[in-house]
């Protein structure tokens, strides 16, 4: 067992770059707190690191890697455990899209299931020994509202994510006597960029429910994880939303996200 006392503690971060993990990594290092973050390669990530360190004063640590190469994760895992103390992670990489299912090419569907499935779930296996070294530890693994139900033309994305969902609960179950909480957060839809604010604008009233922008669901993630709660469903129209799912009967659930979902294929193709 390495020594961690006196050591600088570390968040590590995947799908750091751009979107929700770029807003995750800003709003950690708000909180003075030191940050890995992963991303693929050619993302700049260096370039994010050095702002951060220049406007919080942190360590952050830039680390290129595509998670669906379960060498390189392997790899990865080596030298973060081998070279930092880390008491936080956040699972943030995934991937998501919408087609016909009959369209969508076997490697584009493992690929989904690759890195929202597996790489959770190995990374997290992984860094869990290390992580219980800390008399305090965190996993935030991101889910999403689609976890709460089927989505025509998304097929494998919200199935993913009801995976990520039913693995947090369950790992947070069996945690529960140990240093480290596990907590799942469900977003509504995202703004991030123009091309994904127009597909979500394409899908009409369905797609503009509980939008949110990065940041806030950042923000509300943290403090959330912060005051104790394990699933959190950030905004209050999210968290309607999710009663209604419970509550509507899900053929008209489908109907109803077949029509949206299929208006966003007239502007986004595989």
């Amino acid at each position: 067992m390495k020594p961690i006392e006196n050591q600088p503690v570390f968040t590590l971060i995947t799908g750091a770059s751009t979107g929700l993990g770029k807003e995750f990594a800003i709003e950690i290092a708000r909180r003075n707190q030191n940050l890995i973050l992963v991303a693929l390669p050619g993302r700049n990530l260096h370039q994010l690191c050095e702002e951060l360190t220049y406007l919080y004063g942190i360590r952050a640590i830039s680390l290129e890697c595509d998670l669906t190469n379960e060498t390189a994760l392997d790899d990865l895992v080596k030298y973060v455990t081998g070279n930092f103390s880390v008491n936080q992670l956040v699972n943030n990489a995934g991937i998501g899209g919408t087609s016909r299912f009959t369209d969508a090419t076997c490697e584009y569907l493992d690929k989904i299931i690759y890195l929202n499935i597996r790489a959770t779930t190995m990374l997290t296996r992984l860094m869990l020994p290390e992580l219980m070294l800390h008399k305090k530890a965190l996993v935030l693994n991101i889910s999403s509202m689609a976890a709460f139900g089927p989505i025509p033309y998304k097929t494998i994305y919200p199935a993913s994510k009801a995976f990520i969902y039913s693995f947090s609960r369950s790992l947070s179950k069996e945690l529960q006597n140990t240093s480290v909480r596990v907590v799942v957060v469900n977003p509504g839809q995202i703004v991030t960029n123009p091309d994904v604010t127009l597909r979500i604008m394409k899908q009409g009233v369905l797609g503009k429910i509980g939008l949110l922008t990065a940041g806030k669901i950042a923000r509300i993630s943290l403090s959330s994880a912060e005051n104790g709660k394990e699933v959190i469903v950030p905004g209050f129209i999210n968290k309607l939303n999710r009663f209604l799912i419970k509550w509507l009967p899900e053929s008209i659930r489908l109907t109803l996200l077949e029509r949206a979902c299929r208006k966003e294929l007239t502007i986004r193709n595989i």
